[in-house]
C-alpha cells in the first residue's frame, strides 16, 4: 500500500527538505502552501496523513488542525505538526486541538520517519476496524447503520446549503420465489450480483447500502429527480437483461423495482420522511406490476420525470 501524505508548508525550502526525507519511504507527497489550499486538497484527495506548519500565510496551523478535527470524515486522519516554533504552549495547544504528534524542524530524520510510520499503521488498523462495522458481509456494500448515518449528514447539508439530493430504495422483485425455487445460495448470488450492478452505476460520492433483506438504498447527493430516475432506470434495464444463474442456476432471471424521493422537490420535513416517501413510491411500483421505477407523487400511467426511451446498458 502506498500512503499519501499532504504537506501544508509555505516555505519552499522546508517543503523540499521534508519531501526528500519522506521519499525514502516511497510515500506519495501532496503539497499545499496555504491552509485554504490544504483544506481544498483534503476535499479532493484521499489522504493518509497531514503534516503542517504553525505559521501559514492565511489560516495558521492551529486553525487548520481545528477544522480538520471538526469534520467527521477525517476522524481517523493523523495530523502531525512539523514546525520551528518549539514552545511548550504551542505543543500543548496543538495536542489539545487534536494533533497526533508534534515535531520540531531540524530534529532527527529517523525519529520523524518512525513516528510517521507508526501514525500511518495506527490509521490503517483503525480504518479496517471501522470498515468491518459498516460493511454488509454478504454484498460488501455499506450496511443500514452507515446508510442512516450518511442520510442524516446529507439531509442536514441539503437543508443548510439548499442543495438537492435524492433517496432511492431498490427492491428485488419476487425474491422469496428465488429462494423457494432455487434455494438460499441462489438468493445470495442474486443479492451479490444486484449489489455489483448498483455499484457499477453509482458515483464515488453516492452512498450504496444493503437496506434490508432484499432491499438496497441509494443516496445521490447533488442530484435532481431527473438524474436519479435515469440512474434507477439504467440499473433496472441492466438487471432485467442479466443472466443471474450462470452454469449453476441456469435461466435464473430477476428484476427490480425502485422508489425515488427528493429532498427539495418533495419537501420532506425530516430524514425519516424522505425514506418513507421513497418507500411509498416503491410500493406503488410493486402494486402496478413491478420491474419499474416510480417517483414519489407520480401517478400510475403518467410519464416519467425525464424524456427518455429505453436506457441502454
Amino acid at each position: 500500500m502506498k500512503y499519501r501524505i499532504l504537506v501544508v508548508e509555505d516555505t519552499q525550502r522546508d517543503f523540499e527538505y521534508l519531501r526528500d526525507r519522506l521519499a525514502q519511504e516511497s510515500y506519495e507527497i501532496l503539497h499545499a502552501p496555504t491552509g485554504h489550499q490544504g483544506l481544498r486538497m483534503l476535499e479532493e484527495n484521499a489522504v493518509d496523513l497531514v503534516v503542517l506548519d504553525i505559521m501559514l500565510p492565511d489560516l495558521d496551523g492551529f486553525e487548520l488542525c481545528k477544522r480538520i478535527r471538526q469534520d467527521e470524515r477525517f476522524a481517523s486522519l493523523p495530523v502531525l505538526f512539523y514546525t520551528s516554533s518549539d514552545t511548550i504552549d504551542n505543543r500543548l495547544l496543538g495536542l489539545q486541538l487534536g494533533a497526533s504528534d508534534f515535531l520540531v524542524k531540524g530534529g532527527h530524520d529517523r525519529e520523524m520517519l518512525l513516528r510517521i510510520r507508526n501514525m500511518l499503521s495506527a490509521k490503517k488498523l483503525f480504518d479496517e476496524m471501522v470498515k468491518l462495522s459498516v460493511i454488509d458481509g454478504l454484498t460488501h456494500v455499506y450496511n443500514r447503520r452507515y446508510f442512516q448515518h450518511r442520510l442524516m449528514d446529507e439531509f442536514e447539508r441539503g437543508r443548510r446549503y439548499n442543495r438537492e439530493f435524492c433517496c432511492v430504495i431498490v427492491d428485488v422483485d419476487h425474491f422469496k420465489e428465488v429462494n423457494d425455487t432455487h434455494g438460499h445460495p441462489a438468493g445470495d448470488v442474486v443479492l451479490k450480483q444486484v449489489a455489483a450492478y448498483l455499484r457499477r452505476n453509482t458515483r464515488a460520492s453516492d452512498v450504496l447500502c444493503r437496506y434490508g433483506g432484499d432491499e438496497f438504498g441509494l443516496l445521490l447527493p447533488e442530484t435532481e429527480i431527473q438524474g436519479a430516475y435515469v440512474t434507477a432506470e439504467r440499473i433496472r434495464v441492466m438487471i432485467e437483461k442479466a443472466d443471474f444463474g450462470g452454469p449453476q442456476y441456469k435461466g435464473l432471471k430477476v428484476s427490480v423495482s425502485s422508489g425515488i424521493s427528493s429532498l427539495m422537490s418533495h419537501n420532506a420535513m425530516g430524514m425519516d420522511e424522505l425514506v418513507t416517501q421513497a418507500d411509498v413510491a416503491l410500493y406503488q411500483a410493486k402494486r402496478i406490476g413491478r420491474n419499474r421505477v416510480m417517483v414519489y407523487g407520480q401517478q400510475p400511467g403518467s410519464p416519467p420525470p425525464v424524456n427518455t426511451t429505453v436506457i441502454q446498458e
